[in-house]
């Protein structure tokens, strides 16, 4: 089906996650949308005013809870790196850990730091090693025993936006890859701010819209009216809620009362992606190499700071 540039009139209905009918950009409110993708499942649809992106048939909390909870997402091979032997197993996600920490470190003395979304606990690992007193959120049960098991740090399992927490009681907030799949993204930024200390460093990464990958899958599925879905479905997983561009997300960061203090990419590690082939994984990684350039490769890493 050819890309829809229609009229709001003939625009599919955005669903929101109680089931009524979204007239309005659940970021900003406006009411300037735009279908970009129809996929089988699911269509994405753009705010022209806040640049955000979100899929049309939304989820509801429940199905959230049961996307994060069940078997299929615990088992996933993401997870199924041993944290003793990340650094060799994973070098890729292991130097984006690194480079990111640095950056944390030039902002923030070592302290509390809160790794929204744990998983098996990589990231609390090194970042463990390097000196910081680390805690964990996870709503999946049995990666929590997995990184409590791995890191021997506190790791709450519960959604982090039912979770009390003090306000005012960690130094570093850490979201990796987790601000794309929850239902109200700025209640989750809001949330982030009141829970660092002043001069509090937040880190949050995900994938970008207009990254160079992101544009490419973009312009396949145009001219091929839309007969073309990959890497464009890759890139726009089922499980995903929100799509963000970098000046949009950064514009959102604001919103919330911290600064943006630095964003810069990373390259996306696509050896567990739905991608048809090694031919397309080849391609990608071939895109992401040329995006480093111009410092467009797929993902956003923003550091934010909460005034003094």
């Amino acid at each position: 089906m050819a890309l829809d540039m229609a009229s709001a009139e003939t625009r599919p209905p955005v669903i929101s996650p109680t089931g009524t009918v979204m007239k309005e950009c659940p970021l900003c409110g406006s009411s300037n949308l735009q279908t970009v993708y129809r996929f089988q499942q699911f269509a994405v649809l753009k705010c022209q005013g806040c640049d955000g992106s979100w899929r049309s048939n939304m989820y509801s909390s429940g199905d959230i809870t049961a996307m994060y909870t069940g078997d299929e997402y615990s088992q996933n091979p993401y997870f199924s790196y041993n944290v003793e032997e990340f650094k060799d197993a994973a070098q890729g996600r292991y130097a984006n850990y690194i480079g990111a920490l640095s950056a944390i470190a030039s902002r923030v003395k070592v302290g509390k730091l809160l790794d929204v979304g744990c998983g098996s606990g990589a990231f609390m690992s090194v970042a463990q090693q390097r000196g910081w007193n680390v805690t964990g959120i996870e709503l999946s049960p049995d990666l929590s025993q997995v990184s409590r098991r791995a890191v021997k740090a506190e790791v709450i399992n519960a959604a982090f936006e039912s979770v009390a927490l003090p306000d005012e009681s960690y130094d570093v907030v850490t979201m990796w890859d987790i601000i794309e799949h929850v239902l109200d993204p700025m209640f989750c930024l809001k949330k982030v701010e009141r829970l660092l200390k002043p001069g509090g460093v937040a880190l949050f990464c995900t994938p970008d819209e207009d990254s160079l990958l992101a544009r490419a899958g973009l312009l396949l599925y145009r001219m091929s009216g839309g007969a073309v879905s990959y890497p464009a479905l890759a890139l726009h997983p089922t499980y995903h809620t929100y799509f963000f561009s970098r000046s949009g997300f950064k514009a959102l960061i604001g919103k919330s009362g911290m600064q943006v203090v630095r964003c810069y990419s990373q390259e996306a590690f696509f050896e567990h992606s739905q991608l048809p082939s090694p031919v397309a994984k080849w391609g990608i990684w071939a895109i992401e190499k040329l995006s480093a350039l111009a410092d467009r490769r797929y993902e956003i890493v923003c550091l934010a700071q909460k005034p003094r």
